[in-house]
């Protein structure tokens, strides 16, 4: 998943129509930049994509005064469909970085509370899996000698993450499943 081009999208769905500056704000208004790590520049990149791809269209340029001409961009019908898609990848859970989930809840708009359920379900039996997996992967890496003294205790770590995610995303279901 592209995450610039999700964050475009979903930032051009929800103000309907903007610049790359207003949708920095839009980001910025709903605090994704920082935990994102999304640069200004991957949002003009993305923009650039976008449009040529014919997921975004410039609607019309604006000079004001000795300021840079400012572009203006609406999401297309394709566009939304492409949002749908990165949407529903990011509705998984676990990426990127666990927010995923997160991400996609925050540009809600046409999902119901159906889907998002069933998403959040999905996702914390993604993660059950992932847990199971792992509990494999020690029990036959003890038994079999080929796990390293210490990778039990650096993926207690990582079960923390997991789990504490579960939490979330059941608490993120009641509240919006």
């Amino acid at each position: 998943m592209n995450l610039a081009k999700f964050l475009v999208l979903g930032a051009l769905e929800n103000i309907i129509e903007g610049s790359g500056y207003d949708i920095m704000m839009e980001l910025e208004n709903k605090k994704i930049d920082k935990w994102t790590e999304i640069k200004k520049g991957s949002i003009y990149h993305a923009l650039k994509k976008l449009t040529e791809e014919e997921a975004v269209v410039e609607i019309e340029k604006i000079k004001n005064g000795l300021y840079p001409e400012k572009t203006i961009y609406k999401i297309t019908n394709y566009g939304m469909s492409v949002f749908d898609t990165l949407q529903e990848t990011a509705f998984k859970g676990l990426y990127p970085k666990f927010y995923g989930f997160k991400l996609a809840l925050k540009f809600n708009k046409r999902k119901s509370a159906v889907e998002i359920k069933n998403f959040g379900e999905k996702a914390i039996e993604e993660i059950n899996n992932t847990l199971v997996l792992m509990d494999m992967y020690i029990a036959s890496g003890i038994k079999s000698g080929l796990i390293k003294k210490h990778d039990p205790f650096f993926m207690e770590h990582e079960r923390m993450l997991f789990d504490a995610e579960k939490k979330w995303l059941k608490k993120a279901i009641k509240i919006f499943g």
